[in-house]
């Protein structure tokens, strides 16, 4: 009686145990997930920002760079001195008003920008001004400026909101409406947010 050989079966079980389980841990991973750790890998850098801030930037470097926008007239002091306020026109579009303050580590460096965008003639009267119309024409802004990837939802229990998120190399965006008026962003460094991934 011959002998069956059952080695080159074990061995092309092996090969599609471990595809099955590559492909299983694939699917448990989230779609932002999967996308940082690939635009981390790309090793995509990114650094300078909208008004030629920078990741990196200290607070001090912050404050002069906007006080030079501002004696150009580019932006202006933005509600209760928290933020710096940018005008958007557009013809035939109602005006926006976009603000922006830095967001610095322990070390005082830059490593992010809390943003908000709102219509200026907001009112809870005028549905084509809310915050859930703005949000899209928020995106767009944002894709305009950052170029690259485009915005996918966030998929997860603990968000109250729609909530939308744009990663390119070390630079996400998390963008959603909040209340009817506003639409809040934040822009991040993923190297700060993520060490262990640089």
């Amino acid at each position: 009686m011959t002998a069956f050989n059952l080695k080159p079966f074990s061995n092309m079980c092996r090969i599609a145990f471990l595809l099955l389980l590559f492909i299983g841990v694939s699917s448990c991973q989230s779609q932002y997930d999967q996308t940082v750790k690939r635009e981390m890998a790309s090793g995509s850098s990114i650094e300078v920002l909208k008004f030629s801030l920078a990741f990196g930037d200290s607070r001090k470097e912050f404050f002069a760079k906007c006080w030079q926008l501002n004696k150009k007239g580019l932006i202006k002091q933005g509600p209760k001195n928290r933020y710096v306020a940018y005008e958007l026109k557009k013809e035939g579009a109602p005006s926006i008003t976009h603000l922006f303050y830095g967001i610095f580590n322990d070390q005082q460096k830059m490593v992010g920008l809390d943003m908000e965008f709102s219509y200026d003639g907001w009112s809870p009267w005028t549905p084509e001004l809310q915050s859930d119309k703005l949000l899209f024409v928020a995106m767009d802004t944002l894709k305009n400026w950052y170029p690259g990837n485009d915005f996918f939802l966030l998929e997860s229990k603990k968000l109250k909101t729609n909530t939308y998120v744009k990663i390119d190399g070390n630079r996400q965006i998390i963008v959603y409406a909040q209340g009817d008026k506003d639409v809040k962003a934040t822009l991040e460094d993923l190297r700060e947010k993520f060490p262990t991934l640089k």
